[in-house]
């Protein structure tokens, strides 16, 4: 425990060095100001953010609307700010000193993995409920659904920092992570389209091809339909987008262990 406090302490030093801390403080300021000191604007004597011309139903959807796309902005910026932390770690010089030490392969990047999905996803809570209950002060909308969809944002990030993860450690690279990333964000797009172009291919064997590299890759995108229904209280929309990307980025995580254990450093 004490080796995985001494990972812990060292990534949030190394993140907190980054100065992309600050970003994450300077956005979440902006927004508490923006919610809680906006003037309200009247209209036949109500007013515009109170919960008097706001059904629960209305409120839940305007919150549930913005945090969709909340939660996906910041999931977009922690990629940039945690994709150089595994290829720094695993730099020339310090990966050497590190593996010097006594302590099994796996679990030395199993904790680090879990370190910086830790601190990531902490600050991802901590933004998101600050920002909720301003919002929700002002819309007079307490519901509890919300956190389903924060839930599901830390899942999502989970899932995606596995793959910036991987990259990063067999290219050792923290450029070569993000464009890895996105280069499997946009084909899994591509692919949840992928009926448009059947007319096309009839019963070809590129049909199944296409079928084949849709059901493997992750479909990070796809998860983002639940958003809007969890936090409604509508429950999940498409649960074959989650658990699958999930059983991805397990499947994901083991071979980067298992690549990391045979490297010679």
């Amino acid at each position: 425990m004490s080796k995985f406090y001494a990972i812990l302490l060292d990534t949030f030093l190394e993140i907190r060095s980054s100065k992309i801390i600050y970003l994450y403080a300077a956005i979440t300021l902006v927004l508490l100001l923006v919610f809680g000191l906006f003037p309200s604007i009247d209209i036949e004597s109500g007013n515009i953010p109170k919960g008097s011309l706001f059904s629960p139903e209305l409120a839940s959807e305007v919150m549930a609307f913005f945090f969709s796309g909340f939660l996906g902005f910041v999931i977009f910026l922690m990629v940039f700010g945690s994709a150089w932390l595994l290829p720094a770690y695993l730099s020339r010089g310090r990966v050497e000193l590190i593996l010097s030490k006594p302590i099994n392969r796996f679990r030395l990047l199993s904790m680090k993995f879990a370190a910086v999905f830790m601190i990531k996803a902490g600050i991802l809570i901590i933004m998101t409920i600050l920002i909720w209950i301003i919002l929700a002060i002002r819309l007079e909308s307490f519901s509890g659904y919300f956190f389903f969809g924060l839930l599901l944002g830390c899942l999502q990030f989970l899932a995606i920092y596995t793959i910036v993860f991987a990259i990063g450690v067999i290219g050792r690279s923290g450029v070569l992570a993000i464009m890895g990333y996105f280069i499997i964000r946009i084909v899994s797009g591509l692919l949840s389209s992928r009926e448009i172009v059947y007319n096309f291919l009839g019963d070809s064997v590129w049909k199944t091809i296409i079928d084949i590299f849709y059901y493997i890759l992750p479909k990070i995108g796809e998860m983002d339909s639940n958003y809007k229904s969890l936090m409604t209280g509508n429950g999940f929309s498409n649960t074959f987008a989650i658990y699958t990307t999930l059983a991805f980025s397990a499947a994901l995580f083991l071979i980067t262990l298992f690549i990391f254990r045979r490297r010679d450093f």
